[in-house]
């Protein structure tokens, strides 16, 4: 073995080596949280989900900037063939992909480096401008930031350039390479002919480039903002099955029955970074830094301080600093001399969540933000008691009352005293059970909307029967709000009085609810077919059981609820709804469906105090104002209140409306 070939096999170990130290390193990183709450299982589906958003970066290229990185993943993907060709030849100076696939294989191969290089180049150029020029939003601009993307993608240009040089040097030197290559030719017209024994010296050079620069990459990824190369594929493959388990924004159980109140160590919800779960540690290593999550979360709109992208990547900044002490068990508080919740992850973070699903639904590598958020809210308000004023006695009306309003639970039935409004109480079986909600029954705002749903199930003489004074707050704000102990108690109550009467289906106008009831209350034995008024109103127009007239002649639009669309993908009932009435025609936010923007009731901000000039539901407000809607359709009591509130702070009210569906169809039957 000569000098060159010792040299490069010394710097293969070193790279391979140290590269796996570190990736091992990020394993046990992980291994520190503790066991997943949700199976892992059903392999089928994981793998072709690897195939299809690892592989496929189908999530990536939902956005045009996607494009440049789908052909720089794919170009370096495809191009490991040409560069384990340049090591090879560091032992066997001849060889050449032809000698073991065949000649045929071997063209084709050539001609995809040759345009894939081509891509990559160009996708870089483009990468460049716009970090470095354009500069959006959110990309962060700090400079370790700059400075790391900066090296990565000079080592990927110069990678491609030195190929392509080598390439050229071979074309001039040896024998035109196979297949169809005009990029490579075009770089052998700038390299020198002289021969120096069986290549010219360049052919060295650039061949030493495109080799280190490969081992500096190896070695450098795991300690790199790219180290989601790493972290990304086990993301996926190992997520939460959203079908076959928990849906998106379904926060898990705490089994309270088996917490050790006694034990000195006790802690509700999350405190430090070895309490969160190991597939929620692994959410820290996939992060790609795209800041999709920014981009859509209303909470960063409205100018308070969560930033999802910047929050995963210090949480993976603390685990990074505080895990070879908990490793060597050498560090038993994981602290560090911080507390992670409070020093590197600040209250006012934790406080201004929505769980509004957005930074989930645009995440390519499928990290849940809200439950990692969630579990640090309940260690504050369950663990510490740090909760504001007003949050402090929502949880107190809830838990004394049943209601987060406060009022006397007698006052659920004000609303429909004139109507003809059945009480299962005295039917005891329906084909429907009518799930009024806290709002309707007790706001004045939404209690027009279960006067109007009411009218329109007599209409369509649909056999059905309420709760009334029966009926209990579903606990959603408890749970949203970190109080999870007072959220199932409600549930059991809840679930026992349910389970008394027969009834098919329950109808909810509430998403908040209907998400309550139809996928959490699982969890604690209360199985419910649950169906939305939005979807219940468009069988009854499908079924022409209502027949509606066009007769609402002012420009529309229809607001996407978070807990309708997002958390449970309902987005074109609520529009063949509005549909049914519109003569005036309707007009799409441009953040709709699921890039609709939340109205920031949820999370139980409904019952917080909003910074005037932080509020959600004014940035909210604007998109109507930019469309020029006259009236916006909601689906959601939460969101009813909000834009209300919204068009009265703009100072908008003889300028648009804001209606609920159910009372958009009672005006037009």
């Amino acid at each position: 073995m000569g000098m060159k070939e010792l040299l490069l096999t010394v710097l293969i170990l070193s790279s391979v080596g140290f590269s796996l130290w570190s990736v091992l390193r990020i394993f046990r990183f992980v291994r520190l949280g503790k066991p997943a709450h949700d199976p892992v299982d059903n392999w089928g589906w994981r793998i072709a989900s690897v195939f299809r958003y690892f592989f496929g970066q189908r999530t990536v290229v939902r956005e045009p900037s996607g494009w440049g990185h789908f052909f720089i993943f794919w170009g370096f993907m495809v191009l490991g063939m040409a560069t384990i060709e340049m090591f090879v030849r560091g032992y066997a100076p001849a060889f050449q992909w032809g000698d073991l696939l065949g000649h045929s294989v071997e063209a084709i191969l050539a001609t995809c480096f040759d345009f894939l290089g081509l891509a990559v180049m160009l996708a870089i150029v483009v990468a460049v401008i716009r970090r470095y020029i354009m500069q959006p939003d959110r990309l962060r601009k700090d400079l370790a930031a700059k400075l790391d993307a900066g090296f990565i993608l000079g080592m990927i240009l110069t990678l491609i350039i030195s190929m392509f040089f080598t390439h050229g040097y071979i074309i001039k030197n040896v024998r035109a390479l196979a297949g169809f290559t005009p990029v490579s030719n075009l770089f052998a017209t700038f390299v020198s002919g002289a021969r120096d024994g069986v290549l010219p010296l360049g052919y060295d050079v650039a061949w030493w480039i495109h080799n280190l620069i490969i081992l500096i990459f190896m070695s450098y990824i795991p300690h790199s903002k790219h180290v989601h190369l790493v972290g990304a594929l086990p993301n996926i493959l190992l997520r939460r099955d959203r079908e076959g388990n928990r849906r998106p924004g379904v926060l898990k159980k705490i089994d309270f029955e088996n917490v050790d109140f006694e034990a000195e160590d006790v802690t509700l919800g999350v405190s430090k970074i070895d309490d969160f779960t190991w597939p929620q540690l692994l959410d820290l290593f996939a992060c790609t830094e795209c800041g999709r999550c920014q981009d859509n979360c209303p909470a960063y709109h409205s100018g308070k301080p969560l930033n999802p992208a910047l929050m995963i990547h210090d949480l993976k900044e603390h685990l990074v600093d505080v895990g070879p002490g908990l490793l060597s068990g050498a560090n038993k508080s994981s602290d560090n001399g911080k507390t992670m919740v409070g020093d590197v992850i600040s209250e006012a973070v934790v406080w201004s969540c929505t769980t509004c699903l957005a930074c989930v639904e645009h995440c390519p590598v499928f990290i849940e933000h809200v439950d990692t958020l969630q579990d640090m809210r309940r260690f504050l308000v369950m663990d510490q008691a740090q909760v504001s004023d007003e949050v402090a006695k929502t949880l107190e009306n809830m838990e004394n009352i049943g209601n987060p309003w406060g009022l006397p639970n007698q006052n659920r039935l004000k609303w429909c005293e004139d109507l003809d409004v059945p009480l299962m109480q005295d039917k005891k079986e329906a084909e429907y059970l009518y799930w009024v909600g806290c709002a309707a029954a007790l706001d004045p705002k939404n209690q027009s909307v279960a006067r109007s749903l009411v009218k329109i199930l007599n209409t369509a003489e649909i056999d059905f029967a309420i709760l009334g004074t029966e009926e209990r707050c579903t606990g959603d704000s408890a749970r949203r709000l970190g109080q999870e102990y007072l959220f199932q108690m409600m549930a059991e109550y809840n679930i026992e009085t349910l389970n008394k009467y027969q009834f098919k289906k329950i109808i909810t106008a509430c998403p908040h609810c209907f998400n309550t009831l139809g996928n959490e209350y699982q969890d604690f034995g209360g199985n419910y077919e649950v169906v939305h008024h939005s979807e219940f109103l468009a069988e009854l127009l499908a079924a022409g059981k209502i027949n509606p007239k066009k007769n609402i002649s002012k420009r529309m639009t229809y607001h996407d609820a978070c807990y309708l669309g997002r958390h449970n993908g309902i987005y074109d009932s609520p529009r063949s709804v509005v549909d049914s009435v519109s003569d005036g025609g309707t007009v799409e936010m441009e953040r709709s469906r699921n890039k609709g923007l939340c109205c920031g009731a949820g999370g139980g901000m409904m019952w917080t105090d909003e910074e005037s000039d932080k509020r959600v539901n004014l940035v909210r407000f604007g998109d109507v104002e930019e469309v020029q809607a006259e009236l916006v359709a909601t689906a959601c009591p939460f969101c009813n209140i909000m834009l209300d509130d919204a068009r009265k702070m703009k100072g908008k009210e003889a300028e648009v409306e804001v209606k609920d569906l159910a009372e958009l169809v009672e005006d037009a039957l």
